[in-house]
């Protein structure tokens, strides 16, 4: 469900006829959650969402993730440029099997959809790489998809795969508080205990999001520190953040002109 605030809404149409295609084959009209789990990071909403942006910190802080997911920059790049035979060849397998897959970003920059691949033919995120849910989301009958990430900012970036969907919720409760909350979703005839284990299925993004939250906290007191200078962004590993914080610049600097236009008319 996406939800806008503003006094004269955009139309929703392009974001919908981007999504549909990826979303639809895993029938989330026909999922329930499984678990939910909220935390408080202290840090800056943008921080939070910088973190995600880039996984060049993966490897030394994700072990349970990077088990199935890889943290090489071609692969979670943000831009259609880098994209990497891997990438292709994953694309070109999941779209014979009627899943659209490739790289998608919309002009505005605000939503993206790409389906990419797990490491060594793991079907989803889990310790052991196997399906945590034995019934498939829509019935897909291809198993080793990888996961189809969709960000859409300001507030929601999503894996969906396989067995099962993740989808992260990131609200700014403060200059330095942020709350995520994280929503496993599986089909709804699935039983817990005899279809999925719930510990099998959240204890990588469970750990994961913690671990994220001590980075994010780190950087806050980085930030507020009178020593701090801001640095480049990598134009390698991260060109997420970047295109990310070009959005963010182009969305303020919007709301500031029509700030502008209301006040005089």
């Amino acid at each position: 469900m996406f939800v806008c605030v503003a006094d004269e809404a955009p139309d929703f149409e392009p974001c919908r006829r981007q999504l549909a295609p990826y979303m639809d084959p895993h029938g989330l009209e026909d999922a329930k959650i499984a678990f939910e789990s909220t935390i408080v990071e202290e840090g800056n909403w943008k921080l939070v969402w910088e973190n995600n942006r880039e996984c060049y910190h993966c490897r030394g802080s994700h072990p349970e993730l990077c088990r199935t997911w890889s943290d090489h920059a071609v692969i979670n790049g943000a831009r259609g440029h880098q994209v990497g035979a891997t990438n292709v060849a994953h694309w070109a397998r999941c779209e014979a099997a009627g899943l659209a897959s490739r790289f998608a970003l919309h002009e505005s920059g605000q939503y993206r959809t790409v389906r990419l691949p797990l490491l060594n033919g793991a079907d989803s995120f889990t310790m052991s790489g196997r399906m945590a849910v034995t019934k498939p989301l829509g019935g897909i009958a291809e198993r080793n998809i990888g996961s189809m990430l969709l960000f859409h900012y300001p507030s929601s970036w999503n894996h969906l795969l396989v067995d099962h969907a993740i989808s992260f919720k990131v609200m700014p409760i403060g200059p330095q508080r942020t709350q995520l909350t994280t929503k496993w979703l599986v089909r709804k005839d699935a039983v817990e205990g005899v279809d999925y284990d719930l510990k099998t299925l959240t204890e990588v993004w469970l750990a994961t999001n913690d671990e994220d939250r001590i980075l994010v906290e780190q950087n806050q007191r980085g930030i507020n520190s009178p020593a701090y200078r801001p640095g480049p962004y990598s134009p390698s590993d991260e060109n997420g953040v970047a295109q990310f914080v070009d959005w963010y610049c182009r969305a303020l600097e919007t709301g500031l002109r029509e700030d502008r236009r209301r006040a005089v008319a």
